[in-house]
């Protein structure tokens, strides 16, 4: 019985870690110019660089999320999902410092679960059934 409730909590995590990644990735690709505009916020490159850096962000996010959501790869994607959430964090807090915005905090539970599919793997409820 408790393998059971293991493999359904890990389907909830990768599809709600797939949910937010699909988001994201789709505000990317449809929405380009105001993804741009804070990514070159961030990291002050030009215009080119930060279409190209937003567009296989984006790329990137659409098939972190089919992965989860399939559990395809679970433990990979998992650590590629915690890589660019840390990121993500890392860089608003080395550009902007310290600050009580729950918005910029999500990004830590969103680690963690991607953390925690990594080393817990996919479950029983997926296609590598890992």
């Amino acid at each position: 019985m408790e393998n059971k409730k293991l493999d359904i909590a890990l389907l909830i995590l990768r599809a709600g870690l797939a949910i937010v990644f699909l988001l994201f990735g789709y505000q990317k690709l449809s929405n380009p110019s105001q993804t741009s505009a804070e990514i070159q916020l961030l990291l002050n490159l030009g215009i080119g660089a930060v279409a190209a850096i937003n567009f296989y962000l984006g790329l990137t996010e659409i098939i972190v999320a089919l992965a989860l959501l399939f559990g395809i790869k679970v433990r990979l994607f998992g650590i590629v999902g915690a890589f660019l959430t840390a990121s993500f964090l890392a860089s608003f807090l080395f550009k902007f410092g310290l600050s009580i915005n729950p918005d910029l905090y999500r990004d830590v539970g969103l680690t963690a679960i991607g953390l925690a599919l990594a080393i817990l793997g996919a479950g029983k409820y997926s296609w590598d059934r890992t």
